[in-house]
């Protein structure tokens, strides 16, 4: 049976007015966030990864013949509803959140089953893009701020700087203004930079699945790790350099910088579990999926 292309592109050009439509603040508030939030400037890489995650799924995806569900209807008006409702009640991290409901009910709809099989985490990936809703961030950033200061105390000695530390406050004789861990310095925005790598990582790469999940979550202790490094090189900065160089530009180019150390792990315990594991046949073939 043929299909009939034209009826999937207008499908597509309906869902895609929608979208535009009812996400044009959500859009623009995002933007904005990237830009002028170096926490989140990742935000504008995680889309182009997902676009190479579908461009290594794609020789696939041609190959499959589309059949939409209407089960993609129900998802959509569960989307939109839920979008409306929460810009309605000021929810704003919870309305930017519905875009993924809005993309997984359009792919279900207009192509059905076996390519959201396919499409499932590339539109899932586009969460690292988005701040999750506030009431969780400050649940879980609250006590990440203590371990960042608690760890950054910790190192200070290996760089010859001792500190002291009160709550998620650290104190070093040689600053005149203590060291504060503030919520933007408690990793979360860090843990969720190192997991989308994480997770890319280890989709884009031929290896069974539980190593990949392994991987995903190695980005857990490496952003704690990291992010007390961070806390202690932003003491040494203060102490060595002045006390302009622990905060503002200094200091978040510091927490990019910290990218580097993060992939460079992760591609560690790649190789260690490559060294450690030979994959059998069914594996390798399991790990390509």
């Amino acid at each position: 049976m043929a299909i009939r292309w034209e009826g999937v592109w207008i499908s597509l050009a309906v869902a895609g007015a929608l979208m535009a439509v009812l996400y044009r603040a959500a859009f623009a508030d995002l933007f904005g966030r990237w830009t002028n939030d170096a926490g989140w400037s990742h935000g504008f890489v995680v889309p182009l990864i997902s676009i190479f995650f579908i461009r290594l799924k794609w020789d696939t995806l041609r190959r499959l013949t589309p059949r939409g569900s209407l089960w993609g209807v129900v998802v959509l008006l569960i989307g939109v509803c839920a979008q409306v409702l929460f810009r309605a009640t000021g929810l704003m991290d919870m309305s930017n959140l519905t875009v993924l409901v809005v993309l997984f009910g359009t792919v279900l709809f207009v192509f059905g089953w076996e390519y959201l099989k396919m499409l499932w985490l590339p539109i899932g990936y586009l969460a690292f893009a988005i701040p999750p809703p506030t009431p969780l961030y400050v649940k879980i950033t609250t006590p990440m701020q203590g371990l960042a200061a608690d760890l950054g105390t910790l190192l200070l000695p290996l760089f010859g700087i001792d500190g002291q530390r009160s709550g998620t406050v650290i104190y070093i004789p040689e600053l005149k203004q203590p060291l504060n861990v503030a919520e933007a310095c408690a990793g979360m925005r860090m843990l969720i930079a190192f997991f989308a790598l994480a997770v890319a990582l280890g989709y884009s790469t031929h290896r069974p699945i539980w190593q990949k999940v392994l991987l995903a979550f190695c980005a857990l202790p490496i952003a704690i790790l990291c992010n007390g490094f961070r806390v202690a090189l932003t003491g040494v900065m203060s102490v060595k350099l002045g006390e302009q160089y622990g905060q503002g530009t200094p200091h978040e180019f510091l927490g990019l910088l910290m990218l580097i150390p993060a992939m460079v792990l992760l591609m560690l315990i790649g190789w260690i579990l490559d060294k450690m594991f030979i994959e059998g046949p069914e594996e390798a073939a399991g790990g390509a999926a």
